[in-house]
């Protein structure tokens, strides 16, 4: 019998989550020797997060006349960088006493970071509850529910509406109560100190110590200013570049003060 495509998903990421073990041996192999790696073994999932390698870009390098890095973000267990949001806001709200033993996470979203969110509950043991908008794949459903997610399916909406999914979700993780929180990725500031403790310290020390420009889209915007403060605060003359398509709400609201473009009207935007 053929597989569901359920098991496929849990299967490719145990592949993937196997991979990045790998390659986490090879770093550590490389930088602290053989003896030291064969005493370590990592205890979960997250344990691989970070350290990802940067790549030179030989190609855009030549053509631009400056060493063009990327940073392998991809080569997390999640598959993103968001393992560092998700592991960042679980591990903050231990340590304040906020998420306790038997908590769920709480979180509207359906892209990378809700399979971060997902992946991270399942290695510290807490259950998660994901909300949004009905119209998302059905591939992101079934890879986020093979990780032991619950993804409540919502009907699009505007922010100010109730039923927007993080209106939604705010409002299921204070029906639990103490013990379970609402991960909150645009406004809680642990996205932010998850890049600037640890992308962007990793990017300066991979560059050697120079790092003339920064470039990069945005989603929440975490990574972009975790990364952008380390490195500033490193080298002041720092170049920042957020690049972002055609119709980019953000490029609205630096140039005129709102968070809004017409291509972004809700029913009207590709998802």
């Amino acid at each position: 019998n053929m597989p569901s495509r359920g098991a496929a998903l849990a299967v490719g990421i145990a592949v993937a989550t196997a991979a990045a073990a790998v390659l986490w041996l090879r770093r550590l192999a490389h930088t602290a020797g053989m003896g030291r790696l064969r005493r370590l073994v990592a205890r979960d999932a997250l344990e691989l997060i970070g350290e990802t390698p940067m790549i030179e870009l030989r190609t855009l390098s030549r053509q631009t006349g400056c060493r063009v890095l990327a940073k392998a973000e991809f080569l997390n267990p999640g598959g993103s960088s968001k393992d560092r949001v998700a592991r960042a806001i679980i591990s903050e709200a231990e340590a304040s006493g906020a998420l306790r033993e038997g908590g769920t996470v709480v979180e509207a979203t359906a892209g990378s970071t809700g399979i971060s969110l997902a992946l991270a509950c399942a290695a510290r043991g807490y259950k998660c509850h994901l909300v949004a908008p009905n119209d998302v794949s059905q591939r992101k459903v079934q890879l986020i529910t093979s990780l032991g997610a619950t993804l409540e399916l919502v009907p699009p909406a505007g922010i100010a509406d109730a039923g927007h999914a993080v209106n939604v979700a705010r409002r299921r993780a204070a029906a639990l109560g103490p013990g379970s929180i609402f991960a909150d990725q645009f406004e809680n500031l642990a996205n932010m100190r998850a890049h600037e403790s640890g992308t962007g310290v990793e990017i300066w020390r991979q560059a050697g110590g120079r790092v003339d420009a920064f470039v990069m889209g945005a989603g929440t915007g975490g990574t972009l200013a975790g990364v952008s403060r380390l490195l500033r605060a490193r080298n002041p003359g720092l170049l920042v570049f957020l690049v972002d398509p055609q119709g980019s709400a953000l490029y609205h609201r630096v140039q005129h003060g709102v968070l809004y473009s017409r291509e972004q009207q809700e029913r009207t935007a590709r998802r």
